[in-house]
C-alpha cells in the first residue's frame, strides 16, 4: 500500500509535469516566431523520409553543418505520423523538455534522498522562462538535457557505490548524447576527470565506451562515403578552433559577465550548487555545469543567438536556485529564527508566481525575445512558400533562408550556398566543398526566385562576406510578392 507521504509527492509531481507540458506545448507551432535553425532539421528529415543524406544543395552527409544523425531519425519517426513541419518538430522538442523536468526529479531524488529539494527543483525547472521558450524552439539541444542528467546520476551512483552497472549508464547516455550534437563531447572532461579521480582503471574501458556510438556512426560514413567523412570532419574541427589563446579568456569573460548580468538565476544556481549538502553530488554537479560553459565559452558566444548552447545545462541551474532555497532558508531560520525563513519563502514565492504568470500571457500572447529581430513571422513565412510552390516547377531553383527552403517543393539553396560554390568561404561552408558533393548548381544567376527576409539583413550582410553584394544585385530584381519582412525577388530573365 502507498503511503500517504508517497501519494502527495507523486500528485505534485504529476501536477508539475502537467504544467510543464501546458507551458512547453500550448500554441507551439508559431509561438514563438520561427528560427532558422529549425528549418535546417525540417529540410534534413525532408529529404530523409524520401531516402536522401541531404541538406539543401549539399548530399552524401550533414556533418558538414554539424548535425549528426539521433535527432534527426527520432524527428523523422514523428513526421511519419505528424508531417514534416513545424507543429511535429517543436512537439518533439516540447516532450522533450517535460522528459528533462521528469527525469531532473528522479535524478534529484535518487542522488539526494531529499524528496522536497526534487520537487522543488522539478517546479522550477518547469516554469524556468529561458527552459520554457528555448523548449518551445526546434533545438536538438533539446535531447541532450535529459541524456545529460542521466550521465550525471550514473556518474553519481558510481561515485557511491563503485558499481559499474552505473559506469556503463553515464558512459552510455554520453554515447547517446555524441550521437545527436557534437556539444556532447564536453561532457567527456568531467566524465573522464571523476572516473580517473574514483579509480582510473575504470576509465580504460569506460572511455571507450562512452565514444563507442559515435565510433560506429563514424566507421559507417568512412564505408560510405569516405572523402565526405574526413573533408566534414576537418570543417567541423577547425570552426571550433578558431580563436587565438589570448583572445579565449576574454571571450570566457564575455560570456560570464553577459549571462550573469542578464539572469540572476544563472548567480542563484551557481551558489545553491556549492550548497549542495551531500559532497559527491556537489562537486559532480559543479563539474558537469562550470566545465562546459569554460570549454564551450572560451570559443564562442553563449548569449543572444548562440543561447541555446546552454540547453542542456539548465536543469543545472534549476537545481542550483532551488538547493539555494532548500538549504539557504534553512540556514537563515537557524541564524535569525523561524519568522525570517517564513517571510523570505513567501517572498520567492510570490516572485515566483509572479514569473508563472507572466509565462502564461507569452504562452497565449505570444513570446519576445532579445533574438526577434532574427526571427520570421510564421505568417508571411508560410505566405511566401504558397506563392512560390504555386510558380514554380521541382527542377526550378530558388535561393531562400533554411527556415522557408523546407516547405519549398523545388530545388532548394540558402542564402550562404551561392557564395560558398563560387569558392567564397562563409561562416559556416568553407570555400573549398568538393563539386561533388553539390546535388545541384546554387548559382543565383540560374534561380527563378530569392526570397529575401530579416535573417539576410540582419544577420548575413553584416556576418558573411560578399552577401552585400549579392544582396545589391537581387534588389533589381522586381519584386512579386512583400509579406510583412519577406520579399520574394522573381528573376528577369527567367
Amino acid at each position: 500500500m502507498i503511503s500517504r507521504p508517497r501519494i502527495i509527492e507523486l500528485t505534485a509531481l504529476a501536477l508539475i509535469l502537467l504544467l510543464a507540458a501546458d507551458l512547453r506545448l500550448a500554441n507551439v507551432a508559431v509561438n514563438p516566431a520561427w528560427y532558422t535553425d529549425e528549418g535546417t532539421h525540417l529540410d534534413i528529415v525532408r529529404h530523409l523520409l524520401q531516402g536522401q543524406v541531404q541538406y539543401l544543395a549539399v548530399n552524401q552527409s550533414w556533418l558538414l553543418f554539424s548535425r549528426l544523425p539521433l535527432f534527426e531519425i527520432l524527428l523523422s519517426g514523428a513526421a511519419l505520423s505528424g508531417g514534416v513541419n513545424m507543429l511535429t518538430l517543436r512537439t518533439v522538442t516540447g516532450l522533450l523538455g517535460v522528459i528533462t523536468v521528469a527525469v531532473l526529479y528522479l535524478a534529484v531524488r535518487r542522488m539526494t534522498r531529499d524528496t522536497w529539494l526534487a520537487l522543488l527543483a522539478t517546479l522550477l525547472l518547469a516554469i524556468y522562462p529561458p527552459a520554457v521558450l528555448y523548449s518551445r524552439f526546434g533545438f536538438s539541444y533539446n535531447l541532450l538535457a535529459p541524456l545529460v542528467l542521466t550521465a550525471l546520476l550514473g556518474l553519481v551512483d558510481y561515485s557511491g557505490s563503485r558499481s559499474k552497472r552505473w559506469l556503463v549508464v553515464s558512459a552510455l547516455s554520453i554515447g547517446l548524447g555524441t550521437l545527436s550534437d557534437l556539444w556532447m563531447f564536453v561532457i567527456l572532461a568531467p566524465f573522464v576527470l571523476i572516473v580517473l579521480m574514483r579509480n582510473w582503471r575504470d576509465a580504460l574501458w569506460s572511455v571507450p565506451l562512452a565514444l563507442l556510438p559515435f565510433g560506429i556512426y563514424a566507421a559507417c560514413l568512412l564505408l560510405t562515403v569516405p572523402q565526405a567523412f574526413l573533408f566534414d570532419w576537418h570543417f567541423v574541427l577547425s570552426r571550433v578552433n578558431q580563436l587565438p589563446l589570448d583572445r579565449q579568456a576574454a571571450t570566457l569573460w564575455q560570456n560570464i559577465t553577459t549571462l550573469a548580468a542578464q539572469d540572476v538565476w544563472m548567480i542563484a544556481g551557481a551558489i545553491g550548487l556549492v550548497l549542495l549538502k551531500l559532497p559527491r553530488v556537489r562537486w559532480i554537479a559543479l563539474a558537469f555545469f562550470a566545465i562546459p560553459i569554460v570549454l564551450l565559452g572560451r570559443t564562442m558566444a553563449l548569449y543572444s543567438l548562440s543561447f541555446y548552447y546552454l540547453i542542456p545545462l539548465l536543469p543545472f541551474i534549476a537545481l542550483g536556485v532551488a538547493s539555494l532555497i532548500r538549504y539557504g532558508t534553512a540556514c537563515l531560520a537557524s541564524r535569525f529564527g523561524p519568522r525570517s525563513s517564513v517571510a523570505l519563502g513567501v517572498l520567492i514565492a510570490a516572485l515566483l508566481l509572479l514569473s508563472t504568470f507572466r509565462l502564461v500571457e507569452q504562452v497565449r500572447d505570444g513570446f519576445r525575445t532579445d533574438i526577434d529581430g532574427f526571427l520570421l513571422d510564421p505568417m508571411a513565412t508560410q505566405e511566401a512558400a504558397a506563392f512560390v510552390n504555386q510558380h514554380t516547377a521541382s527542377s526550378d531553383l530558388i535561393i531562400a533562408s533554411p527556415i522557408l527552403a523546407w516547405m519549398l517543393q523545388a530545388r532548394v539553396a540558402d542564402v550562404q550556398m551561392p557564395l560558398a560554390y563560387r569558392g567564397q568561404a562563409t561562416p559556416h561552408l568553407p570555400a573549398n566543398v568538393p563539386r561533388e558533393r553539390w546535388a545541384f548548381e546554387p548559382n543565383v544567376e540560374l534561380a527563378r526566385f530569392v526570397i529575401v527576409d530579416n535573417l539576410w539583413r540582419n544577420w548575413a550582410v553584416p556576418n558573411v562576406p560578399g552577401m552585400a553584394d549579392m544582396l545589391q544585385e537581387i534588389a533589381t530584381w522586381p519584386i512579386v510578392l512583400r509579406s510583412g519582412e519577406v520579399m520574394v525577388y522573381q528573376n528577369p530573365e527567367d
